[in-house]
């Protein structure tokens, strides 16, 4: 058997995360609910991949510009296996690669209890 043929079922997944900064505090309740039922929608159609969860944190990787910034900007998380279930949210959201979320002020917004191992966890 190939390595090819190995691998072939099989879904491919690198470790990048996908941040998208909400923005609008006067919007940002209506597009989580959107984007969390966007998302949920494809992650069906896709047949639920395991690891495929969405997060909400606060921005990690300072895309933010300054005089944006008022207090610490919401962000989304794509986990790195809903990549391929969601790249038109990805792009729409305007997301960009990032760390996954900080664990300890994250909250899961579509995905299974066991999608928190997928977080990082503190160290001392």
């Amino acid at each position: 058997m190939s390595r090819f043929a190995a691998h072939r079922g099989r879904q491919m997944s690198s470790n990048l995360w996908y941040e998208a900064v909400l923005r609008d505090d006067r919007v940002v309740d209506e597009q989580i609910s959107m984007i969390r039922e966007q998302f949920a929608a494809a992650l069906e159609t896709a047949g639920w991949p395991d690891g495929a969860c969405l997060f909400l944190g606060f921005t990690r990787s300072g895309t933010v510009p300054e005089d944006e910034r008022g207090g610490e900007p919401q962000a989304i998380f794509f986990s790195p296996a809903a990549i391929s279930a969601v790249p038109h949210l990805i792009a729409v959201c305007g997301a960009k690669p990032s760390p996954p979320p900080e664990r300890a002020r994250a909250t899961l917004l579509v995905g299974k209890p066991a999608d928190w191992d997928l977080l990082p966890r503190p160290t001392h």
